[in-house]
C-alpha cells in the first residue's frame, strides 16, 4: 500500500497542469546603463538591487508548456557618472567644486510569455524558458548641488552653488526573458520554487537632458540612442501546482 501510495503521488505530480509562484531576490543590471565607459554620462548609472516577481504555467504536454511571468525591479543609482560629467562642465571656468547628490530608482517592469520545457525527477521539476513581451524602464533622476571649493578641499561659504540635473525618462519597448527554476515540492500541492532569469531589451531614449546652470549660464546637452538596458535577477519564493 506504501508503494502505491508514493507512486501514485509521484504520477500526480508529474501529470499536473498548472504552477503559479511569488519570487523574489537579488537583482543585478546588465546592458549601457551598468557598463562603465569614459565619455558616456549615462554609462554605470545603474548599480544592484532587488526584484519580485509572479509566474503562471501550464503544461500542455508533459514535456511542454507556456509560462507567464510578470516583474519588478528597483535598482540603486551610481551618481559618479554624472558627476564626471559635472566637473567637465567647471573645469573651462577653473574652479572646483564638492558635490551633494539626490538620486531617485533605475526601475524596470517586465510582462513576458514564451515556451518552457520541463523535466521531471519524482516531485522535484526543473523547467526552462524563452519569453518575450514587453518591458518598462524608468532611467533615474540625478540632481547635484555643487559647493565650491578652495585649493585646500574647503567648502567656500557664501560662495554661489551651482546645479547639474540629469532628466527623467520612462521608455516601453519590446524585450526578452530567458532562465530556468527548480520546483521541490514541500507538502501536497505547496512548492519551494528557485530561479534565475535575464530579462532586457533594446530601449530607444529620446531627448535626454543633462542641465547645468554654471557661472550664470545654462548648459544643455541632449541626449538621443538606442542603448541596451536589463537584469539579471537570481531569487526565490514560493508556489502551488493545481
Amino acid at each position: 500500500m506504501i508503494f502505491l501510495t508514493t507512486k501514485s503521488e509521484d504520477v500526480s505530480a508529474q501529470d499536473t497542469k498548472n504552477f503559479f509562484s511569488v519570487t523574489g531576490g537579488y537583482s543585478l543590471p546588465v546592458g549601457e546603463l551598468a557598463t562603465e565607459k569614459l565619455n558616456d554620462p549615462l554609462a554605470g548609472l545603474a548599480g544592484s538591487g532587488y526584484f519580485g516577481q509572479v509566474n503562471y504555467d501550464h503544461r500542455i504536454t508533459r514535456w511542454f508548456g507556456v509560462k507567464l511571468s510578470g516583474s519588478f525591479n528597483q535598482n540603486t543609482t551610481n551618481s559618479d557618472p554624472i558627476i564626471d560629467k559635472a566637473n567637465s562642465y567647471v573645469t573651462a571656468i577653473d574652479r572646483t567644486y564638492a558635490w551633494d547628490s539626490n538620486v531617485s530608482k533605475w526601475k524596470l517592469g517586465a510582462a513576458l510569455i514564451g515556451p518552457a520545457l520541463y523535466l521531471n525527477f519524482n516531485r522535484v521539476q526543473f523547467e526552462a524558458h524563452v519569453q518575450a513581451g514587453i518591458v518598462k524602464a524608468t532611467t533615474p533622476s540625478v540632481l547635484l548641488i555643487g559647493k565650491q571649493t578652495n585649493s585646500s578641499g574647503q567648502i567656500i561659504e557664501g560662495a554661489e552653488e551651482i546645479q547639474v540635473s540629469l532628466n527623467r525618462k520612462i521608455v516601453n519597448p519590446v524585450g526578452f526573458g530567458a532562465g530556468a527554476s527548480l520546483r521541490l515540492p514541500i507538502s501536497g500541492a505547496l512548492f519551494f520554487h528557485l530561479s534565475g532569469d535575464v530579462i532586457g531589451a533594446k530601449a530607444e531614449v529620446k531627448d535626454l537632458a543633462i542641465r547645468a546652470q554654471v557661472a550664470g549660464f545654462e548648459h544643455n546637452d541632449r541626449i538621443n540612442e538606442s542603448r541596451f538596458i536589463g537584469v539579471v535577477n537570481i531569487g526565490a519564493g514560493f508556489g502551488i501546482a493545481f
